[in-house]
């Protein structure tokens, strides 16, 4: 369920672009990031081959929590939820998406009600039947068990 090197070789920027603005509504979803969090995403995002240099990728999640934070109204949050998963082009690059941004929210050890409820809008925007967002979650729950 990893987003890898394979899923971004295939990808124009747009797309690249969407993947990184959620993962960074998945570090400021419930509001407080805290230093592992932080540690965790700059681990996670600068380690995948965005086919950026890493001063380019900085300023893009910059503007990307620049352009989550004008976000006002319900109307506002659905329609950018659904521009993202209309840029994503397949199924299985939006649940991977979908399970990165919950591995990110795990990372400090509390999975709150904000963050379920944004993994949740995620879940409905990008159309991802409840067997593979069972399958999310169980791959989510493994990766926890192991080393």
């Amino acid at each position: 369920m990893k987003l890898d090197a394979a899923d971004f070789s295939a990808l124009e920027d747009p797309e690249r672009l969407a993947i990184l603005e959620a993962l960074v509504v998945g570090v400021i979803a419930d509001g407080h990031i805290n230093a592992r969090e932080s540690r965790h995403f700059d681990e996670l995002v600068l380690g995948l081959p965005w086919g950026f240099d890493s001063a380019v990728l900085r300023v893009m999640i910059q503007g990307a929590h620049e352009r989550l934070a004008n976000l006002r109204t319900p109307v506002e949050i659905h329609d950018y939820l659904v521009t993202l998963a209309h840029r994503l082009p397949s199924e299985s690059l939006r649940e991977k998406v979908v399970f990165t941004m919950a591995t990110l929210m795990h990372s400090d050890g509390d999975f709150n009600r904000a963050e379920k409820n944004v993994v949740g809008a995620f879940v409905v925007a990008f159309g991802i039947p409840s067997d593979r967002v069972a399958a999310i979650n169980d791959a989510l729950h493994g990766s926890e068990k192991q080393p």
